[in-house]
């Protein structure tokens, strides 16, 4: 099994079904609030195939009635999350060296 690129799919599957949601049904109800979202990428965030930009989960928690803390599982234990989950820093552009305090 591939490791999960999000931590939200579940929870997304989760509502959808709870409100008696299709797929392509959800995506119709995310087009309308103005997220251009297809069935195909929604199957894949509900099965943790592709990440989740910040602002999708904003669209996600309105369409739903919920807040955005109800897209993640509850107990998260974050020392135990998959290495997948996290995004490596990007290399191509390096941090700055601190320059030394003046005295």
């Amino acid at each position: 099994m591939t490791a999960p690129l999000n931590l939200v799919g579940p929870q997304v599957r989760k509502f959808r079904t709870q409100n008696g949601w299709t797929q392509d049904a959800l995506a119709a109800k995310l087009q309308v609030e103005g997220w251009d979202v297809s069935r195909e990428s929604l199957a894949k965030l509900e099965a943790q195939f592709r990440r989740v930009p910040d602002c999708e989960l904003l669209f996600l928690a309105k369409v739903f009635g919920v807040n955005l803390k109800d897209l993640f599982p509850p107990d998260i234990d974050l020392k135990k999350l998959d290495p997948s989950l996290r995004l490596k820093v990007s290399t191509k552009f390096p941090r700055r060296k601190r320059r030394p305090k003046e005295k």
